[in-house]
């Protein structure tokens, strides 16, 4: 993408499609997004809080087009991954090494290392026994966000509410 002939003029926005069930997930705080392109601050991390309707609002705003509702209209843009002074910049896309096992064809050399996963495929495959996963919406997300949860975090108390919320997330 840095070496293409429309780098110039090009953004490109890239977001975690569903968080697990969706943002208002008991830990939704969790979805990183990127944006790659002139203009954006180089090797900055913003920590700022935006979900994907700000991402739409600026995508909207960057392209100069009409906001697509109310919701992305009254929404502020993501104006902090911004640097107009930095038009010139890099990026090279670095494949997990979760890959290797794939039979996607990524060189290998560019894979990232390794990291060790929290449990193999025998745990998660008995702890979401019974889950239907043909298609999307078909289990429980309460139940699969626990085994989620409990997979990944270990001890770690599930949370009781909501990430920027007053909701408890046990009521939901």
């Amino acid at each position: 993408m840095a070496g293409s002939p429309y780098k110039d003029d090009t953004l490109v926005f890239i977001v975690e499609d569903d968080a697990q069930d969706g943002p208002d997930h008991v830990d939704a705080h969790r979805s990183t997004a990127y944006v790659v392109g002139p203009y954006v601050k180089q090797g900055a991390v913003v920590s700022n809080h935006y979900t994907t309707v700000n991402m739409l609002r600026t995508i909207t705003d960057v392209a100069g087009i009409d906001h697509l509702g109310y919701f992305d209209a009254t929404q502020g843009p993501m104006t902090e991954v911004f640097d107009l002074n930095q038009k010139t910049w890099s990026f090279t896309a670095t494949p997990s090494g979760l890959l290797t096992g794939t039979k996607l064809p990524i060189p290998k050399v560019a894979l990232r290392p390794l990291r060790q996963p929290t449990h193999d495929a025998k745990y998660w495959a008995r702890k979401t026994k019974g889950m239907d996963f043909s298609s999307e919406d078909r289990l429980d997300a309460r139940v699969y966000n626990r085994i989620l949860w409990e997979g990944l975090m270990g001890s770690k108390p599930y949370p009781a509410t909501r990430a920027g919320s007053s909701r408890v997330a046990a009521s939901e």
